[in-house]
């Protein structure tokens, strides 16, 4: 008996007709959160490896000092920064440099604005300098008043709480997602019981176990869990793929750091690349199989805690 094919016609019900574009959707919503939480976990680790050993100096100018004053004025600061313990190098950024910095802020023109811009040099530390920063901010006054030292602790510090902040958000959005995923197979499953009760009472009667009922559902809910996640998870996909593209193409992603690396103002600086590794990509892929598992988890503890009750 435990070998005879169940007839029960699940594939009919108007809920299982809607039921993969349920998990779908769901997949989807998941999925984008789950890549939105790694690439967010991905920026974090990027911006506070590449600013923690970086410093930056700004040294302000007014206008009545001229080009020969104000090169004497850097080549001083230039040689005290190098000759400071811990100090591995120093780049001073030039006007197009400056003014890539600037344009997110103040436009293409931002070198052309009628505006004193200051000198600005990035220093890179060796690996576990211990940096007297006060000394060394009393040093570049003394050269020339007004000068600043830059660590970026308050800016990494900012920015990590708000990158937290967002990756816990996703996180709770993911949670939330899979719980109505479940949430969601409960209900149907439930309507599908009484849908069918006739029939399981009466394959019930000749003797086919509550395990074997279950095992209908539990498969229908898998194969509707496996269309509905790979649906999901593709459109989710092409989202994450073309809202990194939009941004590149529009610029709004275009990298901004100060690091001492030469003409590469990306490293070892900031980077804002949304891009997410293989192995996360992987994790993405592996979101239809853990819907389905999930789904068809749900199903059979629903349909055998019903069965208990109602035959």
């Amino acid at each position: 008996m435990l070998g005879l094919r169940s007839d029960l016609p699940l594939d009919r019900d108007a809920a299982a007709k809607f039921l993969p574009w349920i998990l779908g959707f769901m997949v989807y919503l998941a999925a984008l959160a789950v890549g939105t939480a790694m690439v967010v976990d991905r920026l974090s680790a990027s911006w506070q490896t590449g600013l923690t050993g970086n410093l930056t100096v700004e040294v302000p100018f007014t206008d009545d000092i001229g080009v020969t004053e104000r090169s004497a004025l850097l080549d001083q600061v230039i040689d005290l920064l190098s000759a400071t313990p811990g100090v591995a190098g120093t780049t001073l950024l030039d006007d197009r440099e400056i003014a890539r910095l600037l344009e997110p802020w103040l436009g293409a023109e931002a070198t052309e604005l009628d505006i004193p811009l200051p000198a600005m040099i990035a220093v890179n530390l060796r690996e576990d300098a211990v940096l007297d920063q006060a000394q060394l901010q009393r040093d570049l006054n003394a050269i020339q008043p007004g000068a600043r030292v830059d660590d970026h602790a308050a800016w990494i510090a900012d920015a990590l709480s708000f990158l937290r902040g967002l990756k816990l958000l996703a996180t709770l959005l993911t949670a939330l997602v899979l719980a109505a995923t479940a949430i969601t197979i409960v209900f149907v499953t439930r309507t599908s019981l009484s849908i069918h009760r006739s029939v399981i009472e009466i394959v019930h009667l000749i003797g086919a176990p509550d395990a074997y009922i279950a095992q209908q559902f539990q498969a229908q809910s898998l194969r509707l869990g496996i269309v509905g996640g790979i649906v999901g998870t593709l459109l989710a996909v092409g989202t994450l793929l073309g809202a990194e593209h939009l941004l590149q193409v529009t610029g709004s992603i275009a990298p901004a750091s100060i690091g001492a690396g030469g003409d590469d103002l990306a490293a070892p600086g900031l980077s804002l690349d949304l891009s997410l590794l293989p192995w996360q990509w992987g994790v993405l892929g592996l979101l239809p199989f853990a819907t389905a598992l999930i789904a068809m988890v749900t199903a059979r503890w629903t349909v055998l805690r019903s069965l208990a009750r109602f035959i």
